[in-house]
């Protein structure tokens, strides 16, 4: 069996966790923009690759930026459509395109980006906000109508005698009509050509010579720009507005990618627990589990896990429903769906526990004030129930998307089976409307409590809870905070290792006294003390007096075997650092290329902190294993917990790596867009994709040597991470064994005590 290099393991790790996502953001953003909805992106033309800086000829006049940022933004083609009998069907041709969303800081209707006007480089989830935010109330109350385009911008096809044109224009009298940009002549054409699109490149001033306008705009289309009419009947097409029949399931698929993901993942961990035997206990959402034990995965295990065919029935259903109206419909795009979705998993778990803990303590205060030992005993029993209740399942997520749906309704909800005249209006509390109240998702969590009592009530009343948080803007973090590469990470190192476990600062857990001065007395007291009571307990043994043995060829072996260990160490600790350096080079660099709220910032300012403490506790564990004679009931805590935590940077890497690859990808599709903003971006994109190349490689960097360290203390562990990360795993440390293996050995031949040949004769003669 051939093993496998680690060139070949860089490789495959490069291609699932950089190459992989990438391609599939590439993927899904052409096909959502260019496809599905057919915009086009219009932007200043000339913006300098490197600079981010529009080029400005000196030969020419002065340039009012302000006239041509109205214009900036994404034009969607019109319902108004004109079109061509086929042979097989209709084609659309010469529709008009009218300004859906502008990107321009300076419009006159604050039609806003805020996030282009920050000049950082944004995030996957800031990206596909920009091309996909909805014409909803949650939207509305969210960007403030900032985000609406203006409907008098328009792209329109233009024929005369003398020429043939695409031209942006406005149907405002207020503007000039000198003020409008067209492509080059359309020429060569016969009668039976289609014009689909307006052609992208760079479009000309009609009046360049007499205005101060810009000469030129970018305009970016959907392509081809053209079709030909087909003579005979063949299935000619290119998009989907012109297909004759469509694969409905394809279809599903390509518009609704996050629906579909949830219900393959759940229903293929549904088959996985039921061939495995898996006992729902090993999975489920558990009070004593996650809060005594600090399993907080079971929040993910729990929350996609499902054991009967009705459970899994009718959540898949729901969430069948749900996701085609939130994510095909419109109020959250793929990728924003996706990552509430994770969050949801996240902050229903937290709300539940929370809930748990609340009646847990109300019982413990009824326990106390009761003097009747029946009753006690009554609570005691409720309590222990209470702690080892299980849930399992999707349906407090779907909970809180059923609250976004009914309150993004504008006509009435019917929770009621059977009973369609049974309804509940949406009211809005007087002087703030975006503070939105409808029952009926709480009519429907009393109805499946008593069609099925078994139900987890908390739990569903959790997802009402998170549901109602989003909409209103209270108690959910912003987008950029729940995206997975910051929120999953962020709550586990605030909320298990420093809130739940107290070991974030990470000190050592004994010898309290020995860490009172500088951080590096502790490890210097230790080494020390180890080498003293190596060398003492070693002395003792052989009845040697160790002031008149100083000299003693077996202590200076002894000693030097200590040095060499020492030696070690040291070399380790400076490898840590130097990539903990470079890890805090990139997190300041990160400021200029990004907006430091964005989730790009933000999740290389949690590597960093993971990283920190990571080699604190490596420190700590290397000093108690190779300079003390401590017993494994010390050096196995510190074991643990460094595991921990290189196990909470090593997830966060991943996650990270991801959605920076996910990030760059939007950077390409929408660089025509990007660029449009009135505050030009600190960074053209060459130099932004070549720093967060460099950043990656970072971020691998610490990714191999969190696997070897883990590896190498024997806390790979297993159960979920595992399973998700196995190989991951098994590629980074096959690099580091390659990398960061040591070239010195730690022992020396023939070194140590000896006599000298000869000596006892000599010394008798």
């Amino acid at each position: 069996m051939a093993t496998t290099t680690w060139q070949t393991a860089l490789f495959k790790l490069c291609s699932l966790i950089i190459i992989l996502p990438f391609t599939i953001s590439y993927l899904h953003l052409y096909y959502y923009t260019y496809w599905q909805n057919e915009y086009c992106l219009v932007g200043p033309h000339g913006v300098s690759m490197v600079s981010g800086r529009l080029k400005v000829d000196d030969a020419t006049m002065p340039i009012s930026i302000d006239t041509a940022t109205k214009f900036y933004g994404l034009y969607a083609p019109q319902s108004q459509k004109k079109r061509r009998n086929d042979n097989n069907g209709n084609i659309e041709d010469r529709r008009p395109f009218r300004q859906k969303y502008a990107s321009s800081p300076s419009n006159n209707n604050s039609n806003s980006w805020s996030i282009v006007s920050s000049s950082g480089w944004p995030s996957i989830t800031q990206s596909t906000t920009l091309i996909s935010a909805p014409s909803t109330q949650l939207s509305r109350r969210k960007y403030n109508g900032k985000h609406a385009g203006n409907e008098e911008f328009e792209i329109v096809f233009v024929e005369t005698k003398e020429f043939t044109k695409w031209c942006l224009q406005s149907s405002n009298k207020s503007f000039s009509s000198k003020t409008e940009w067209c492509s080059p002549s359309l020429s060569g054409y016969s009668d039976d050509t289609s014009f689909l699109y307006p052609p992208s490149g760079a479009w000309e001033h009609s009046e360049s010579s007499t205005t101060s306008s810009p000469p030129f705009i970018s305009i970016s289309c959907p392509s081809p720009a053209t079709a030909r009419q087909s003579s005979s009947k063949t299935n000619y097409s290119k998009h989907k507005q012109q297909n004759a029949k469509q694969n409905q399931n394809l279809q599903f698929i390509l518009r609704n990618p996050t629906t579909t993901l949830l219900l393959l993942l759940n229903t293929l961990l549904y088959f996985h627990y039921w061939n495995h035997r898996i006992p729902p206990s090993s999975v489920c959402k558990n009070y004593n589990k996650m809060c005594i034990h600090h399993e907080w995965w079971r929040g993910f295990t729990g929350a996609t896990a499902h054991f009967e065919p009705l459970h899994i029935g009718f959540n898949m259903m729901s969430l069948n429903t749900l996701g085609r109206e939130l994510e095909g419909g419109g109020i959250f795009g793929s990728v924003v769906f996706l990552v509430y979705n994770v969050a949801f998993v996240v902050m229903t778990s937290l709300v539940m526990m929370g809930m748990v803990f609340g009646r847990l303590q109300w019982i413990e205060y009824q326990i106390l004030r009761t003097r009747d030992e029946v009753l006690r005993q009554q609570l005691e029993e409720r309590q222990t129930r209470l702690r080892e209740t299980s849930t399992v399942g999707y349906s407090a997520v779907l909970f809180a998307w059923m609250v976004i749906s009914t309150l993004e309704r504008n006509q009435p909800t019917c929770p009621i089976p059977f009973f369609s005249d049974v309804c509940f209006s949406t009211y809005s509390v007087p002087g703030l409307p975006f503070l939105k109240f409808n029952i009926a998702p709480v009519i429907s969590l009393f109805i499946a409590q008593f069609i099925m009592p078994r139900v987890s009530f908390m739990g569903h009343l959790a997802g009402i809870i998170c549901g109602f948080g989003l909409h209103w803007g209270w108690g959910m973090p912003p987008l950029e905070v729940c995206s997975p590469n910051v929120f999953v990470g962020g709550v586990f190192l605030v909320g298990c290792l420093g809130l739940s476990r107290r070991i974030v600062p990470v000190m050592p857990l004994s010898r309290e006294g020995v860490v009172a001065g500088n951080n590096d007395d502790w490890r210097s007291l230790l080494v020390m003390e180890g080498v003293r009571d190596d060398v003492a307990s070693n002395d003792q043994e052989e009845g040697i007096d160790t002031k008149e043995t100083t000299t003693d060829p077996f202590v200076r072996s002894k000693q030097k075997k200590m040095e060499r260990e020492l030696e070690e160490v040291r070399r380790k600790q400076r490898t840590l650092i130097s990539i903990c350096s470079l890890i805090g080079i990139v997190t300041l660099a990160s400021v200029v290329a990004f907006d430091v709220t964005s989730s790009l910032f933000l999740s290389q300012v949690l590597l960093l902190a993971y990283f920190i403490c990571g080699t604190q506790s490596s420190l700590i564990e290397w000093t108690y294993t190779h300079f003390t004679k401590e017993g494994n009931d010390v050096i196995n805590p510190e074991k643990e917990r460094s595991g921990i935590v290189w196990r909470g940077f090593f997830v966060s890497a991943v996650l990270a790596i991801a959605v920076d690859s996910f990030s760059m990808a939007s950077w390409f599709i929408l660089y025509t867009f990007l660029s449009s903003a009135r505050s030009p971006l600190r960074l053209g994109l060459l130099p932004v994709c070549i720093f967060m190349m460099a950043r990656i490689a970072v971020n691998v960097l610490g990714l191999v040597v969190s696997s070897k360290i883990l590896h190498d203390i024997g806390q790979v562990g297993g159960g979920i991470f595992l399973h998700v990360f196995k190989w991951v795993i098994s590629w980074s440390k096959l690099i580091g064994d390659e990398i960061f293996l040591s070239r010195k050995p730690l022992w020396t031949a023939f070194e140590g005590r000896g006599i000298q040949l000869g000596a006892r004769n000599r010394t008798s003669l």
